[in-house]
Formats: structure tokens, sequence, C-alpha cells
């Protein structure tokens, strides 16, 4: 049948209405017809070329070549992962097996064959289309067919993220692999699965392709535990294939061997449903059919008029035609005698950037190669300049030195070499922790990693940082950009320690911070947490929301600097910790879409008000109270910590003599702790007077 330019004009009146009603749905299985909405709306040309495809199928269709005998046709797919952090930078694994989802069920080998109705199994299809990784990226260098970018665009992608990256579309299908759909035409919170564009004559490559999200996307991973179909069915309208309830009863997609549908199907349809009584022969709905709306689990068929139309497509040059021919096999490395040198790529991930001294790690190469490499790894320690040599393609390695580490990884074979370097990628603690008995104090002046701290980020490309444009005390302090980061984002964590505590019972952690919010409603979090087993556990202790977290002044379209005065102290109170405690510190913020965040001067001290008295020959203080002049006299060798009335230690004497001499102490409260050689600890508080 052929279509009249009116007629498409009127099924996609009816398309449009019918879903965007769909959209005020939770959930949209497909955009593809909002994105088409969007194009007309945007150039009414676009209509145009959707009547020109049509012709150009229509008329292969009734030439003597559409009867011709078909073959297997190949097409080359590269799978772009726009990723926001790191819970978004999906795994090889899952794309391969998305991949296979797909091929399986679009050669019809797929597992559920045996579950389509006996009434259909006539039309259905083995559509001869197969999808392969591309092994040659537009520039002939070596490719696994996947690449990965950070963008927080992945968060509301649409065709924005076709703009970040999009390979020659007349010669790959491109795939862009993201966390969530925005699409316009769509009611807010609306979670669109997925969507392509039907092919025209010249189409960009901005405007061409699928978008996918990465939770509906094969079936391990973030989206374990289905056997998604939502690639299948927007790769079929990649091949101009429509909704089998392309509009209504009255409607149809082309393909007289699908019944017409009133509406989308949802779930999986009574068997007996017949929603159009006008089709001759009546058939029941297709519910089976993977270009309908119906529960992944019911879907499992094309049909043969589905096939003639994709098979159209394929075999018409200017649509899809130049994706399948030998040449492009060629330049895209999927014909395996290809003999293009592909040239190496190294890379490679760790599983784990903080650890303590004799544990491992697991290095994995994602390097991109046909000739098999070489490898050869390289860490360094940046405290010493010690290095470690591996040639090992993804060595399980043990650490036994705290440190700093850098590695870089080089690999080689007869096409060339490649060298990939990640500075300060490792940090390695003592397992003991560090001695900071009985006291712990931090300042932010170091670069971070140092001795002290270290930060793991989410991959988002924001990390907490050292900045001189505010401090507490001293010049610097630490913060992290929250007024570009994106709201829910989380996984950004300044770590301290571990820190060795003799003895630590009734301990407080104290420290300041700065933060604004940039509108009333923003719920960012600030949670702290401590871990006794070296960052393998931790335990939550506090959670700061956003408005106990920093000033009540918004700060909307500027990155918040805090004043002098919008410093806050927090206390959290460490109870239930044992002896020989080797203690670390986690803060990671929550973005809820406020501003900067800073943090400075943490001090880990004991409770103020448990205080023991001591005896006069072990520890006493003269005058008591002082005027800048108190004398300190023990019994015996050891060390005197001077602590101020909110936990910090403001002067530390190693190997006191027996009379010690305190000066230059504003007027306050004070104790002093004495502990000897043994271990032991004696405290005694007294006041200083201005």
């Amino acid at each position: 049948m052929h279509f009249s330019k009116f007629f498409i004009s009127t099924v996609y009146t009816v398309i449009t209405a019918l879903n965007f009603s769909l959209s005020a749905q939770t959930t949209l299985p497909c955009g593809t017809d909002e994105n088409l909405a969007n194009e007309i709306a945007r150039n009414a040309k676009r209509e145009d070329k959707l009547f020109e495809t049509d012709n150009l199928i229509q008329t292969y269709l009734n030439s003597k070549n559409s009867s011709s005998t078909e073959q297997l046709q190949i097409i080359p797919v590269v799978f772009h992962v726009i990723y926001s952090n790191n819970k978004d930078n999906i795994s090889d694994a899952q794309i391969q097996d998305a991949l296979n989802i797909l091929n399986e069920d679009m050669r019809r080998n797929n597992p559920d064959t045996s579950n389509l109705r006996s009434i259909f199994k006539p039309v259905a299809a083995d559509l001869e289309i197969e999808f392969r990784l591309a092994q040659k990226d537009p520039n002939g260098n070596c490719t696994n067919g996947i690449t990965r970018t950070q963008s927080n665009l992945s968060l509301t992608a649409n065709n924005n993220v076709k703009a970040i990256l999009n390979w020659d579309n007349k010669k790959y299908l491109n795939i862009w692999v993201v966390k969530n759909i925005s699409l316009s035409g769509t009611a807010p919170g609306t979670r669109t699965l997925g969507y392509s564009a039907f092919p025209f004559n010249n189409i960009p490559g901005t405007s061409d392709g699928v978008v996918i999200r990465h939770d509906n996307f094969g079936s391990i991973g973030t989206s374990q535990g289905e056997r998604y179909r939502t690639l299948t069915h927007e790769v079929g309208h990649y091949l101009n294939l429509y909704h089998t309830f392309q509009g209504g009863c009255n409607g149809g997609d082309n393909c007289p061997d699908t019944p017409p549908v009133s509406s989308a199907s949802n779930g999986c349809n009574n068997s007996t449903q017949n929603s159009c009584n006008f089709d001759s022969p009546d058939l029941p709905d297709m519910v089976e059919n993977y270009m309908d709306y119906s529960d992944n689990d019911c879907m499992n068929t094309f049909t043969q008029n589905q096939k003639q139309r994709a098979k159209a497509v394929l075999n018409i040059f200017n649509l899809r035609g130049s994706l399948t021919t030998s040449s492009n096999h060629f330049f895209t490395g999927i014909n395996q005698t290809s003999s293009i040198i592909c040239y190496p790529k190294a890379d490679f991930s760790i599983d784990k950037n903080l650890i303590c001294s004799g544990e491992q790690i697991q290095i994995t190469e994602n390097c991109q190669y046909q000739a098999p490499p070489s490898f050869h790894y390289t860490i360094s320690d940046q405290n010493n300049g010690n290095q470690k040599h591996i040639t090992t393609g993804s060595p399980i390695l043990t650490f036994n030195n705290p440190g700093i580490y850098d590695i870089k990884l080089e690999i080689q074979n007869s096409d060339g070499q490649s060298t990939k370097q990640y500075a300060k990628l490792l940090t390695v603690r003592p397992a003991g922790g560090v001695q900071y008995s009985p006291f712990f104090s931090a300042t932010m002046e170091n670069i971070i990693p140092n001795e002290i701290w270290t930060h793991l980020n989410n991959g988002d490309n924001f990390q907490w940082e050292r900045t001189s444009i505010a401090a507490k005390n001293g010049l610097y302090s630490y913060f992290l950009n929250n007024f570009n980061i994106s709201t829910n984002g989380g996984g950004d964590c300044l770590i301290a320690g571990p820190i060795s505590l003799n003895n630590p019972s009734a301990l407080l952690l104290k420290f300041n911070h700065a933060f604004a919010k940039r509108y009333s409603s923003n719920s960012d979090q600030l949670k702290i947490f401590t871990s006794i087993d070296c960052g393998n556990s931790w335990v939550l202790k506090r959670i700061i929301p956003a408005f106990q977290l920093g000033t009540a002044t918004l700060y909307a379209n500027s990155p918040y600097i805090p004043s002098n005065g919008d410093w806050k102290e927090t206390t959290i109170n460490l109870n239930g910790l044992s002896a020989e405690t080797s203690l670390m510190i986690k803060f990671e913020m929550f973005s809820g879409g406020g501003n900067n965040i800073y943090l400075d001067n943490l001090n880990i001290s004991f409770t103020a008000n448990n205080v023991q008295l001591t005896k006069s020959n072990e520890i006493f203080i003269y005058p008591n109270p002082s005027n800048n002049n108190a004398l300190i006299e023990i019994s015996e060798n050891g060390d005197i910590y001077i602590i101020d009335a909110i936990g910090r230690v403001v002067q530390i004497n190693k190997n006191a003599s027996k009379k010690t001499r305190i000066l230059d102490l504003p007027a306050g409260s004070y104790t002093a702790v004495f502990i000897n050689n043994e271990g032991e600890r004696k405290q005694l508080r007294w006041t200083n007077l201005p």
C-alpha cells in the first residue's frame, strides 16, 4: 500500500496526541515519537523527510530488487557511555550482554521464541541483521567499539549528548548510554527508557542514532534481573519500523502482517485481547511484537513485513545502505580480514584507590589492540621514588609500604606502542595507623593526598581539594566545588587516617565547616563516617543537613566563599571505640543543589568533663588560677599536652622536665595531660587569667 502525505500527517497527529498522553505516566517506554515531534516543531521540513523516506521504502518494495534472495547484513556499532559518575560508567560486560540480546532478537535466536502464539508463527521473522562492535575508530585507530565520557548531561540526556561525541553516522550506528533522558514534550519526572531517530537522506550525526538508559540495557550490571528489550525496540525505529499501535485502529505501521492495535499495550495483556476489529482476517493484538509497549518478557518477535521494511532501509544507500557495504566493514574493522594497522591504546583501572599496608589491589587492563601486546607497569612511590615493575596484564598486587603511588602502563605489539599514566592513583596507609595518641589535630595546609588526608572521587571530575580563598585557621582549607555538582551527586569523599589512638574512650571529634545554599529548597547533606578496619566498612556517625551546615544567606548565582563569621563547629562523640583503635574518618558530601562547602581544623580529643584529679606527687599546677605563668610539676619523665576548653591541643612538651613553665596562652580554661613512658595518663585542669 502506498500512503499519501496527508495520511502520514494525519497518522502522525494521532501519534503525537497519544504519546503526549502517555508522557503523563511515570514511565514512557519509548520517546521516539516525542523526539520526532520536537524535530518537526523546530523544522517543518522534517515532516517532508518522513514522507520522502516512506516513499523510498515503498518504491524499493515495489521493485524487483525486493524479491531477490536476502543475506545476512552486518552493521558496525559504537556505544558511547556518557556517565555522570562511576556508578553510571557501566562495564564492557554489560554492553556486550546488551549487544548479545539485540543480535539474538534480530536473528530470532532469542530463548523465548516458543512463547509466540501459534497464530503468529507463520509471520515470525529472522531479520538477518547483525550488529558488531567497531574495531577501528573514524581515524583508523584501534577501538573496542566503546567510548566513555564523563558529563552531567547524562542526567538530562537528549540530543545534547550527541554533540559531545558522535562518529560518522554513515559508517557507524551510534548508541549513547546515559543515566536519564529528558525530552521536551514529556511531563516533569517522566522516566523515558530510550528513543531513536528515523532515517532520512543526509540525516546529521547530531540527530541520528539511539539514546538509552543504562538501567534498561542488557540483563546484567545496572540492568540485572531482567532481559531488557528497549534496545531491540529502538533499533527497530532506527530501521524505520513504527509502533504497532501507530495511529490506532484506523492507522497502521505499514506492515499488513502486524494486526492494528488501538493503543499501546502494557504489561502482558491477555492473549485473547483484540482491540481492533477492522482487519481481515480479524486477529488478536500481537503483544509479542518488539514494536509494542508490552513487558520485556512478552516481546519475542518481528514479522516478515517488518523485515522487508528494515531490509529496504539497509538496501537504500541514502538511508542506511552505506553501513553494510564491504568497504565500510573494512573501514570499521569488523571485517576480520582487514589488514590496516590498528594502533594499540593503553588504559587500565584499579578496584581500590585507598588501602592499608598489607592489602591487595586488582589492576585491570582496559587496552585496545588486535595483535597481543606485552605489558609493562611501573609503580612509583612519590614519597621516596621507589619503583616496582610488573609485566602481567591484569595483576593482583600487595602493597606493604605506606605511600602515594603513581601507576603507569606501557603496552607494545607489532602495530605500535602506547602509554597511560595516572598520578597519585593509589594511597597506602599504615595498617596500624599513624601514632597521634593521645590527641589528634589536623590542619588543611597540605595538598591532598598527604600523610593525613586523601580524597576519593565518584568519577564526576569534582573532588575535595585544598584552597587558599578561605580558612578558619592557617592559610588553607579543604573545599568541594559543590556549586557545579548536579543534584543528587554523592561519593566525593575526604578521608583522614588511619589514626592510632591508645585508650580512646570518651573521645570527641570536632571540626569547622562553612556552606551556603543556592535556593531555600536545597537538600544537601554532609555525612560523617568512621572505620576501624581500614575503610573496609564504615559506620555513619552524623548527618549534617543543609540548614545546619552553613549560613542562612542564599548564594544562587556565584560560587560561595565564606567570610570569617560564617564558620560553624560540629562536635561528634566517638563512643564505643576499643583500646588500640586504628581510626579512619570520612566526610562525604551529598549534593542537593547547593553551593560550595569548606572544612577546616579537625581535632580529636578527650571529653572535656572527663577529668581525673591526681595525686600531688604525680602532677600539679601552680599558681591556679595563673596569670600566664603556670608551672607544671611532674614526678617522672613523660610528655605534657596542653588542651584548651574546646579540646584542641595547643602546646606539646615532649620529654618534659620535672618542672615546666607554660607561657604564651590566651586567657581561658585549660587541661594539662601528662603521659608517662608506660603510657599512663594523668590530667589536671587550671585557669589562665587575662
